[in-house]
């Protein structure tokens, strides 16, 4: 991958200016030797990134930054900086939320570590020792606040874990070797086919697989990286035909990606498969890697990585001919509760628990449907199973509504807060069960949805498309713009963006109970929102298309 090297490095060396202009040179600062970020908020994370980028500047001979003075003072006021708002317990604060925060102290000694590590793999003599000193003595600090600060979310617990290994490994204290086992013996939250639990495939996934990389080389444990395996063998099934990574499963903020608020990248993932695909000699993993890389770059993106091919030379002359990315797939993961179907330019999703049950996608423009029943503000569909069928997938919901009886003994007390409801007798039980079933006919979707029990119940199915597009019907053209709707009563309809289109239809509207719907979620603001309604018993067919137009 000299290539990739050569590149990462002139973007680091252009790039160098941008990242100092935003050092904190004020002597009289308490952030001084810092970074600052676009809010001019000064974080340790961002100032340990920048040590790191930085370092991996001044330490490299193919660098026209090599040795070179200025950036040597600036690495000292960096080390400077995280001595000074290093807290009395050795963590750090991630100052918009957490502080004296062990797992944001774990992800700044991760880089602390490999800026020891540079230091010490490229000594330059005088200079790098005094960066291996200063940098000891934080790391050792570091590490005794991760042994006693706890967590917060499952990734945590390896990212601290891998951290504390990198300070064993450098300090030589066996306590924080025995603190990561303390974490690890816990097992690692990745099920068969390489979900772990926050199902965060655009932010930390990435992560997770990071730190056991790391774990992996700090313990030689090899077992670590089939779970990296297995997450970077999923990732082949989340990536959109637009190259976005699909997030709307995720628990935690990238879920937010599949609104079209945030769109997320594979990025993260490029040294994660290019190591891999060295480690396993798997040509998958070097195509992916490729291609990330190539995207990156397009998109101005080229990622900050020369430390990385330092740490690991024998990458930078790293070459495996790349096998193609699969592009036509259909995967049930059971699980994890999502099916991920993929041809070519277009892909559907169905979601367990998830009122955005169905998404679909055609190159960049994307919508995602929803349905709900007027129904004693219980019945916004989220699938409580899906079920494969001969012919595709079914999605089931079942909700019911009831009515209380007077109290069989009287209360001590009107007060009805102190009443016990609990003892109330239900009566006039109603039940409403809502079924979907999606079948891919040739590249088209047919979404059939049913009802059983209760009648006469106002229904409405939205389908929400990527805004500023274009909205196309038999009597109607609009501009889809994000929090604009409207209600289509028969025929197909066509939305445009740029050059990719999706169709939808035949429509159908028997009120226009739609956006006030009781029990329902607010309208998206950032999608434009197409509805369709009737009432139960309901029996309609809708259909999704990239080339269907009635």
């Amino acid at each position: 991958m000299k290539r990739h090297y050569d590149m990462v490095l002139l973007s680091q060396q252009t790039g160098v200016d941008a990242i100092l202009a935003n050092q904190i040179k004020d002597l009289d600062s308490i952030d001084c030797g810092g970074f600052a970020d676009h809010d001019k908020l000064v974080h340790p994370g961002r100032s340990a990134e920048n040590l790191l980028y930085l370092t991996a500047l001044y330490c490299n001979a193919d660098s026209s930054l090599y040795r070179d003075n200025t950036i040597f003072t600036n690495i000292l006021r960096a080390l400077a900086y995280l001595e000074r708002i290093q807290r009395a317990d050795g963590t750090y604060d991630l100052i918009v939320t957490n502080f004296n925060s062990s797992p944001d102290t774990g992800f700044i000694i991760q880089n602390l570590a490999y800026v020891y590590q540079l230091a010490k793999k490229y000594s330059v003599g005088d200079e790098t020792d005094i960066i291996k000193q200063r940098l000891f003595d934080i790391i050792y600090r570091g590490a005794h606040g991760m042994t006693r600060g706890g967590f917060h979310t499952p990734n945590h617990r390896w990212v601290i874990a891998s951290a504390l290994m990198m300070a064993f490994n450098i300090t030589g204290e066996g306590f924080f070797r025995d603190a990561a086992n303390t974490y690890l013996r816990e097992g690692i939250d990745c099920d068969e086919n390489g979900e772990f639990t926050e199902r965060s495939s655009g932010i930390y996934n990435a992560t997770n697989d990071h730190a056991l990389i790391i774990l992996s080389q700090e313990t030689g444990r090899v077992d670590f990286l089939e779970y990296v395996k297995r997450n970077l063998d999923m990732m082949f099934t989340y990536i959109e035909p637009d190259g976005t990574v699909f997030t709307a499963n995720s628990t935690r903020q990238d879920k937010a990606g599949a609104t079209g608020n945030d769109v997320f990248y594979p990025y993260p993932y490029y040294p994660l498969y290019l190591y891999m695909a060295w480690k396993k000699s798997d040509c998958r993993y070097a195509g992916m890697a490729n291609s990330i890389f190539n995207q990156a770059c397009s998109n101005g993106q080229i990622p900050s990585l020369v430390y990385f091919f330092m740490l690991h030379p024998e990458l930078k002359d790293f070459h495996l001919a790349s096998a193609p990315i699969p592009d036509v797939y259909n995967k049930f993961f059971k699980q994890s509760g999502i099916v991920r179907v993929r041809n070519g330019k277009t892909s559907y999703t169905l979601l367990k628990n998830n009122s955005r049950f169905l998404f679909y996608q055609n190159g960049s423009l994307r919508c995602y449907m929803k349905l709900c029943a007027s129904f004693f503000a219980s019945a916004q569909f989220k699938a409580e199973d899906i079920i494969k069928t001969e012919t595709g997938y079914k999605l089931s919901f079942s909700t019911q509504g009831s009515y209380r009886l007077p109290l069989d003994k009287p209360p001590t007390s009107p007060d009805w807060s102190n009443m016990d409801h609990a003892s109330r007798k239900k009566v006039n039980i109603m039940e409403l069960r809502l079924t979907v079933e999606v079948v891919d006919t040739a590249g088209t979707l047919h979404v059939h949805i049913t009802s059983e029990g209760c009648d006469r119940v106002p229904v409405k199915v939205e389908v929400c498309f990527t805004a500023d597009s274009t909205a196309e019907g038999d009597s109607f053209f609009i501009n889809g713009a994000a929090g604009g709707s409207i209600i289509v009563k028969s025929g197909y309809t066509v939305v445009k963006k740029g050059t990719d289109k999706i169709c939808v239809g035949p429509g159908f509207a028997e009120h226009v109970y739609a956006p006030q719907m009781r029990g329902s979620e607010p309208q998206s603001t950032s999608e434009f929102t197409i509805y369709f309604s009737d009432f139960t018993p309901l029996n309609r067919e809708l259909l999704l298309s990239s080339h269907f137009f009635g």
